[in-house]
């Protein structure tokens, strides 16, 4: 054959790179690497997943507290100590209502105390006007008023019992006596001396001497007081 007829084939195309596999080796880089993104975005995915469901495990519908642990554990602490100390300040807020309440009504009746002596202390100056004027009943009237406001003094009896002496009720004097000594003061030197002159008056010598002598017993450092007043008991 001529060659000039049949040309000779180009056959260098065979030492060059296939463009079937540089496209194929593409592909398979391009596929690999959404495969690496894929595994890295699933994982980016599944921690926030895995910690929004243990975190809000416990939220429903009506209750929007996180109570399962991390923040959730330290609101329902914080609630609680909120919760505390709110139930520690209400209960300070009531003792100290309490207490003021205590004080008020201490505060008044100190007040009433007050007010009530001042108005028997009147009626005691009112008896003592008239037992001056020899107006024993009205003054035994006058102290009995005054012990209608004041109950646990003994000058308001023993002035009464004074009047009993003078009106010749011995008996009523005792009684007097008899109520300063067992309910108010045991000691108290007057009661004595008033009902050993009842006691004599009534002619009982052995209720008279026994009086005497608690009077001495009971109050040695008024001695002298109570010799000077058995020597006027003579002429009362």
């Amino acid at each position: 054959m001529d060659g000039l007829n049949y040309p000779e084939f180009d056959e260098s195309f065979l030492n060059e790179p296939s463009k079937v596999v540089e496209l194929i080796e593409t592909l398979d880089v391009m596929v690999n690497s959404n495969k690496m993104e894929d595994k890295r975005e699933g994982k980016k995915k599944k921690e926030p997943q895995t910690s929004f469901a243990d975190i809000s495990a416990d939220v429903t519908d009506d209750s929007f507290f996180i109570t399962s642990r991390g923040r959730s554990q330290n609101l329902g602490r914080r609630s609680t100590r909120r919760t505390r100390s709110r139930s520690k300040a209400l209960a300070n807020l009531n003792q100290f209502t309490f207490m003021r309440q205590i004080d008020q009504t201490l505060e008044q009746r100190t007040q009433t105390r007050i007010e009530r002596e001042r108005v028997a202390n009147n009626f005691r100056r009112l008896g003592n006007s008239a037992y001056r004027k020899e107006q024993f009943s009205n003054a035994i009237e006058m102290y009995t008023r005054g012990l209608e406001y004041i109950k646990d003094t003994p000058v308001l009896y023993i002035n009464r019992a004074c009047c009993y002496l003078k009106l010749r009720n011995f008996n009523l004097a005792i009684i007097e006596c008899n109520n300063i000594l067992t309910k108010l003061d045991p000691k108290y030197l007057r009661a004595f001396l008033y009902r050993a002159i009842a006691y004599k008056r009534l002619n009982d010598e052995k209720n008279y001497e026994e009086s005497i002598y608690q009077a001495k017993r009971l109050n040695s450092r008024e001695m002298e007081f109570i010799d000077d007043f058995l020597e006027k008991m003579r002429t009362f």
